[in-house]
């Protein structure tokens, strides 16, 4: 992607996250994610990690760097800046925010999560914590668009039946939470979600 291209498609994201109505949640607790955009270096792609089987909640599975809110962090985007820099060594100072998505909430409804998309700058040198993170990898945004390369499983959540999207790219399985702020993401951008988003059509 030419610089051209590059500065096009982080203004198309950041116009249409500006615009758009976003829904915020209440709820008892709140946590926040980063989406991380790579724009250098080859075709616009979105940063990932792996989980360690020795966190205390979703062991080995494929998520955003993220957590929850601290005292000491004044807002959401504070939450997921720090959280990326303690988890894959990213550095504030070489991200640059563009927009919240919609907040979810998590599967017992009681934190409601809100993605954060940035778009990191240069090609920094990332180096994951070693106690909850076991890998760092990259999916390209025109290959998470293809509406072939997603499975989808119905669960039934509270008597109403919702959409599982799953995601398979070199070992990795994307799912869960994760899946659906990335079908947000890519709703925003040119390439387009593969899927209508469930929450559209009823309330979660």
């Amino acid at each position: 992607m030419s610089r051209a291209e590059d500065r096009a498609e982080v203004q198309h994201l950041r116009a249409a996250l500006a615009q758009r109505a976003r829904r915020a949640l209440e709820r008892p607790t709140r946590a926040a994610v980063l989406l991380p955009l790579l724009f250098e270096a080859g075709p616009p792609r979105l940063l990932l990690t792996r989980r360690t089987d020795r966190v205390a909640t979703h062991k080995g599975q494929v998520a955003f760097p993220g957590g929850y809110l601290e005292a000491a962090d004044p807002d959401v985007i504070a939450a997921a800046l720090r959280e990326a820099d303690e988890e894959i060594a990213l550095p504030r100072e070489g991200v640059e925010v563009l927009g919240l998505l919609d907040d979810l909430p998590t599967h017992d409804d009681r934190v409601a999560v809100t993605p954060v998309v940035a778009r990191v700058h240069g090609s920094p040198a990332l180096h994951p914590q070693a106690e909850e993170v076991a890998r760092i990898f990259a999916i390209p945004l025109e290959e998470l668009a293809e509406a072939r390369r997603w499975r989808m499983e119905e669960r039934v959540r509270a008597g109403v039946r919702w959409p599982v999207y799953f995601f398979e790219h070199e070992g990795e399985t994307l799912w869960g939470l994760s899946a659906y702020f990335t079908m947000q993401l890519l709703e925003h951008l040119p390439v387009g979600a593969p899927f209508e988003l469930p929450w559209k059509r009823r309330a979660p």
